[in-house]
């Protein structure tokens, strides 16, 4: 179990660092490759093909593209007898219509004609091939297809689509089968493909499938989140299918997570499909099997058979292995509610193995719920207890996160009866021997444990105080150095500086020579003064200061640098002070050390915390060995007044340049 929690953890860590990249990169320019093109003008034929409205309402649809591809093939054009041939392959499958006739073309193109087009422009043989087992719950099948389509680099908008497409279905099956780590990859990659087209509808995906993996490790508030992301993504691009596709994943989220909340949004979901324009029948489907649920648990059955019996007809017509099963897992509820001594579960019995093997817990784990709901009506505690067991074994399968209070609850009423049974064969003796000497044992263990909990958290807070002192009195002597640096900076430029101005100016004749030493004592001075304390920095603040010290770089070394500040003045100006010298520190160091080129601040302030990061390009060093080194103190500065101000900086150095990340904790 700690493994497992262990476990978890560590996903939950990726997660996060994921979530932060594709935000921060979502944050820039999107990184944009591909820009979709503007489709060439289609002979009348292939325009009908490619209208989504001829395929739902026409049923001559397929007739009129068997007649044309066949042309196509007949005219050795086989790349555009492939191009139709992806527009039928796509709408087929969105509407799980995976009948044989089409299956034995798929099949054909893929043996005879599939060489004679580019690569790229017949991924859609292998997604549909993929979907295909898919629906027939051979999960592994579906992947090694949609592996196929990501070996290959996409060139152009459609082939990325294709691309960031396969990787998102990828992860939603590794998800499926309980392989987190690798469903949590999958859709990374599908996040930076979909980056490279500008793809909202993607980013919505992306969503999705993150509230699926967040559900799987057991992480409500975050799987809740990207659920509303993906709606919300979906609504901004008026896609109404995919915001029902949204709400059907919410309520599956709830329905794992044993949340009350999912009665009243399926009641609403349905409730604003009826009212809508939206006639998909896959929406309907899942949407009303959802429906059943709640009405026979709420005991309304002619209205849950109701339901059952318009959805009928729906079940038969669409060619769907996968959704025939979650229909008639609805009307087994219905049929147990009605009749508590229902047993006609051979389709879902017979279903179970197969699903097994191929990994498709989710379904499993739903049938699972069917035949224990009849043992517990039926007072079949053993039975259900059995199945509990069952259950976690695949939800452990499916994550590390099974809820125990369940399986408690069933064990403890089967154990009762069994107890029960045996207990007219049991003396009432109790060991009282054993008993005192575990209870004394117990105690024993008890005071140990206190006593070394005590002493543990004694040192701790030991630790802190004296770490707490150090950080203090270091701030202090920053603190001190800076007040002293500030009256000796005044000084110079108060008095000095002017006395000289003045002697200047009380030469009755001009001296050039004379006036440009001076200038030149002047103009060093005001350099001292201004890197023994910032001019005006107390008035204008941490980044007029930055971007003044950026300017002075500049101009004097020749060096380009650049700046990226999004600073509320969130830090104290004594604090301010302290990150104006880090930076500074480091702008010395590259300039007289790195080689390089080109330099970049950056000051982000992002929830509690304060992120500065300075960056070259330069010829890098060892940083554990010069940190060890005598010539360290420019590094070893920055790290301590980084610390002094409640922040802690990594210096990572490498042959391409050198990075210094500081994160400081708001106060």
């Amino acid at each position: 179990m700690f493994k497992d929690t262990i476990k978890s953890s560590r996903l939950l860590l990726l997660l996060a660092v994921i979530t932060l990249l594709y935000a921060c990169n979502d944050k820039k320019d999107n990184g944009v490759v591909f820009v979709k093109e503007i489709p060439a003008k289609e002979d009348t034929t292939k325009a009908y093909l490619h209208q989504v409205e001829n395929y739902k309402k026409d049923k001559n649809y397929l007739t009129v593209f068997y007649k044309y591809y066949n042309q196509q093939i007949a005219a050795h054009k086989y790349i555009n007898a492939a191009e139709i041939l992806d527009i039928a392959c796509v709408y087929l499958a969105d509407s799980y219509d995976y009948n044989e006739v089409f299956l034995a073309t798929i099949n054909e193109f893929n043996t005879k004609y599939r060489k004679e087009v580019p690569a790229l422009k017949t991924t859609f043989v292998d997604a549909y091939l993929a979907h295909y087992y898919e629906d027939k719950s051979n999960l592994k099948k579906a992947a090694e297809y949609h592996k196929n389509i990501t070996l290959l680099e996409p060139n152009d908008y459609k082939s990325c689509y294709k691309t960031a497409r396969a990787y998102y279905d990828l992860s939603y099956i590794y998800y499926i089968m309980g392989k987190q780590n690798l469903s949590l990859v999958a859709n990374q990659k599908s996040f930076e493909y979909f980056t490279k087209i500008n793809n909202p509808k993607g980013f919505a995906f992306v969503y999705s499938n993150y509230a699926n993996i967040y559900t799987a490790i057991g992480d409500k508030k975050r799987a809740i989140k990207n659920a509303d992301l993906a709606i919300k993504t979906y609504k901004s691009i008026d896609n109404t299918y995919n915001v029902y596709i949204g709400l059907i994943n919410k309520i599956a989220i709830y329905d794992f997570m044993n949340d009350s909340r999912k009665t009243a949004l399926i009641d609403s979901t349905y409730q604003a499909f009826n009212h809508s324009t939206e006639d998909g029948k896959i929406l309907k489907l899942k949407i009303f099997d959802f429906k059943i649920e709640n009405l026979v648990q709420a005991n309304k059955l002619p209205e849950a058979k109701k339901v059952i019996d318009e959805l009928k007809p729906i079940v038969e017509e669409i060619n769907s292995e996968d959704l025939t099963l979650e229909y008639k897992v609805a009307l087994a509820q219905y049929e147990i509610k009605k009749n508590p001594n229902y047993s006609n579960f051979s389709d879902i019995k017979k279903a179970l193995p197969t699903l097994i093997t191929n990994q498709q817990y989710e379904k499993v784990n739903m049938f699972y719920g069917v035949l224990q709901i009849s043992a517990l009506q039926n007072n079949d505690f053993k039975n259900a207890f059995s199945i509990e067991k069952d259950k976690r074994i695949i939800a452990d399968s499916i994550s590390d996160i099974a809820t125990r209070g369940k399986i408690a609850e069933l064990e403890t009423i089967y154990e009762t009866e069994k107890k029960e049974q045996q207990i007219t064969l049991q003396k009432t003796t109790i060991l009282n021997k054993n008993t005192t000497i575990a209870l004394l044992a117990s105690l024993f263990l008890g005071l140990f444990l206190t006593v070394v909990v005590y002493i543990t958290r004694q040192k701790q807070k030991k630790l802190k105080l004296e770490k707490q002192n150090v950080q203090q009195y270091t701030k202090q002597l920053l603190e001190k150095t800076e007040e002293e640096r500030k009256r000796i900076a005044s000084d110079l430029h108060d008095s000095v500086s002017h006395e000289l101005l003045s002697l200047k100016n009380s030469f009755e004749e001009k001296n050039d020579i004379t006036n440009t030493k001076i200038d030149s004592i002047i103009n060093d001075i005001r350099i001292i003064s201004r890197n023994l304390h910032p001019i005006m920095f107390d008035k204008i603040g941490l980044k007029a200061s930055v971007e003044q010290l950026i300017e002075r770089a500049q101009s004097v070394n020749d060096f380009m640098v650049t700046a990226d500040v999004e600073y509320n003045e969130s830090l104290s100006t004594a604090d301010e002070l302290q990150v104006y010298r880090i930076i500074q520190e480091a702008l010395s160091n590259i300039i007289k050390y790195a080689n390089a080129v080109a330099a970049k601040i950056t000051i982000q302030e992002k929830n509690n915390s304060i992120f500065i990061e300075i960056k070259d390009n330069g010829k890098g060093f060892n940083v554990s060995e010069k940190l060890n080194g005598k010539n360290a103190f420019g590094l070893h500065n920055i790290i301590e007044r980084s610390r002094a101000i409640g922040g802690e900086a990594k210096i990572n150095s490498d042959t391409n340049g050198t990075v210094i990340s500081i994160e400081i904790k708001k106060q």
